[in-house]
């Protein structure tokens, strides 16, 4: 079985990409964009002792699942990765995906996945690369294809709303008809590198154009807020490196307020643009009311939020308990944290800017603290924060998780050491992916 072979496959599940599994020759062959029930014909890329993967060719006997993709660069564009099913099916691929990690864990409850209302259009923070196509004399913008660093040129993203995509096209035009230097990554020279844009469900938006160097853009500031009132908010982000971290810590404000205001199940909060910020507003919500739900929050309750960020957890927390507690190592984040905290009239709020291992120590010695919430980023949580979580003795934890995989290595843990996973729910908050989100609740064992 090498590298180019075709063969007639028999598709009969998924795998935890969304991927069709098939057997050949005592082999498991994952098959991008093959659905299952398929007959296909798939050609082997990467073959091993084990299992090989491989990607469609062409399928024989489709599925009733099958859909055509709406985006014409779909297969190209590395954004997407389910547009070749219907979404009942992606939502089943994605709460498999989640049972399918937990698998060595028994005694509790799935919930059923809190599917999307909206599966387009609902992304509220893109990067867009730029690159100078030398052959038709062109500024493109677009994604990188899958498994490379190359641009899929695109004039506009399904998942992305209307005015964003508008707004990407008036910069491409404008950087195209003024001759700017365009940032060439190979050769490590030129200006202009990306764009960040950010709206809120207020209809703000925030736009930072990313260059290698300083650069007067007072007349394209001009063009996008005359053309685009919703534009609330221009910065230039300068980044000289030769990185893949898009935006430095170099921010220079060019129009209007210094952040833009969301709204999250009834608060408003401040964001700059270094702010993490769910990228799905709706589902955000529904993510956070489920969140709280499993922790049966009350009035007599003090809480924890780990990793706390800017405090959207932390302060729609803060209405439902006594008191909680956001962690934070990012200073700037726990400065966001806390205006947000004035602008919301909000006095049964804590921030706290340090290691979470360190401060949950203090915290547990001086309050009775009823439930822990972690947020961590795809990595999970490091060994130490485990530990500490665990000899604090904290009665119950809600873990939301942006990686079940991270998420199910650490229930294992807390579950050789006192913990009892009660339940998860899954939750997508990105359509037409192949990512999604979970919360589970742990209850320590009495």
């Amino acid at each position: 079985m090498g590298i180019g072979n075709t063969y007639k496959l028999k598709i009969e599940g998924y795998d935890m990409k969304g991927y069709g599994v098939a057997h050949h020759e005592k082999k498991v062959i994952f098959v991008d964009g093959a659905l299952m029930g398929e007959e296909v014909i798939a050609r082997i890329t990467a073959p091993h002792k084990k299992y090989a993967f491989a990607v469609l060719e062409r399928v024989l006997v489709p599925s009733k699942d099958r859909c055509e993709p709406d985006c014409p660069y779909y297969g190209v564009c590395g954004g997407c990765d389910l547009m070749h099913m219907n979404y009942e099916s992606e939502a089943m691929v994605k709460a498999n995906k989640v049972a399918q990690a937990l698998r060595g864990i028994n005694d509790y409850t799935m919930n059923p996945i809190i599917s999307a209302s909206n599966i387009y259009g609902y992304r509220n923070k893109v990067m867009v690369p730029f690159m100078y196509d030398s052959e038709d004399f062109d500024v493109l913008y677009g994604f990188y294809s899958k498994g490379s660093h190359d641009i899929c040129s695109i004039d506009e993203c399904k998942i992305s709303d209307a005015l964003t995509n508008k707004m990407l096209y008036f910069i491409n035009r404008y950087l195209s008809i003024f001759h700017i230097s365009i940032y060439n990554e190979e050769k490590h020279e030129g200006l202009f590198k990306e764009v960040m844009i950010r709206r809120t469900a207020l209809n703000e938006y925030m736009v930072v154009l990313v260059t290698t160097k300083e650069y007067d853009f007072s007349e394209l500031v001009k063009y996008l807020t005359e053309e685009f009132k919703e534009i609330k908010s221009i910065y230039l982000n300068i980044n000289p490196d030769k990185t893949n971290v898009v935006l430095s810590y170099e921010y220079k404000l060019l129009y209007g307020k210094e952040t833009i205001m969301e709204d999250i199940l009834g608060l408003k909060f401040n964001v700059s643009p270094s702010s993490f910020m769910q990228v799905n507003h709706d589902q955000c919500e529904r993510l956070y009311s489920e969140a709280f739900r499993m922790a049966k929050l009350n009035k007599d309750m003090n809480v924890i939020d780990a990793y706390c960020g800017m405090g959207s957890i932390t302060l729609n927390i803060a209405t439902e308990v006594k008191h909680v507690y956001g962690i934070e190592i990012v200073p700037q984040a726990i400065d966001n944290a806390n205006s947000n905290k004035l602008l919301n009239n909000i006095d049964n709020a804590t921030f706290i800017c340090g290691k979470c291992e360190e401060e949950i120590k203090k915290l547990v010695n001086l309050k009775n603290i009823d439930v822990i919430f972690f947020d961590p980023p795809r990595k999970g949580c490091d060994i130490e924060f485990l530990n500490t979580v665990i000899e604090m003795n904290i009665p119950s934890i809600v873990y939301i998780s942006c990686n079940i995989a991270t998420a199910a290595r650490d229930v294992k843990i807390l579950e050789e050491n006192g913990y009892k996973l009660k339940e998860v729910t899954p939750v997508d908050l990105f359509p037409r992916t192949a990512h999604v989100e979970a919360v589970l609740r742990l209850d320590k064992i009495k």
